[in-house]
């Protein structure tokens, strides 16, 4: 399947968000463990090896072997390990650790990932069908949290709404992304969503879309503590 590589400055772009998203995550993680020193340092070291593993997949062509291009291990193990996370322990930590305002302004990064997605579709690097033109409209997330951020530490009620659209916003793109997909179940469109194959693409799976996974069940937990 060909491939249409973006622009260096879209990529450079992309790759900006990709950090601040990991930043942001050792900050969090940083304050969580601020009495073990030892353990932040394990998470660190788990997000590290979790981030290589797919991403040696996706390099040596592993994943793209296995049936139906890898892509069930792909998004399937994206979604396993960040739900995981935070219901684990660890999402625990972050939960009490982590100010409601920080964690709801955590997923204001959709929104210039959004605008770097809607530049690639222009460029012929993903289908139309994965920015506001066709049926993702995460951007609105991205919007939400900012202008929603400011109030959560009165109003409670804001940060449960932004959550929930928040949310739905990223379960809809799982779902176009799946069908954007080279799958049996997938979209006939030209060119199908190749990104998973592709590095530094690919990071946009266990970074952007983990992470905001990852952010949304630890604001639940954390409202649901405050009750």
């Amino acid at each position: 399947m060909e491939f249409t590589p973006a622009s260096p400055g879209s990529v450079a772009a992309f790759l900006v968000v990709v950090i601040g998203v990991l930043l942001a995550f050792l900050a969090a993680a940083q304050r969580a463990f601020a009495d073990a020193r030892g353990r932040f340092l394990g998470v660190a070291l788990g997000l590290g090896a979790w981030i290589g593993l797919l991403a040696a997949g996706v390099a040596s062509g592993k994943l793209a072997a296995l049936p139906l291009h890898g892509l069930p291990v792909f998004f399937g193990g994206i979604f396993l390990v960040s739900v995981g996370a935070g219901l684990s322990p660890l999402g625990a930590r972050f939960a009490g650790a982590v100010p409601l305002t920080a964690l709801v302004a955590f997923q204001a990064f959709r929104l210039p990932l959004e605008l770097v997605l809607h530049a690639w579709a222009g460029q012929g690097t993903i289908p139309a069908t994965m920015t506001w033109t066709g049926q993702n409209w995460d951007i609105v997330a991205g919007l939400v949290a900012l202008g929603a951020a400011p109030f959560v530490a009165r109003r409670r009620g804001v940060a449960w709404g932004a959550n929930v659209v928040g949310l739905l916003l990223l379960l809809n793109v799982i779902r176009v992304a799946v069908l954007s997909s080279p799958l049996p179940v997938g979209w006939d469109q030209q060119p199908p969503l190749l990104l998973a194959f592709h590095l530094p693409y690919a990071l946009i799976g266990p970074v952007c879309v983990g992470g905001a996974l990852f952010g949304h069940v630890v604001l639940t937990r954390a409202l649901l503590r405050g009750r």
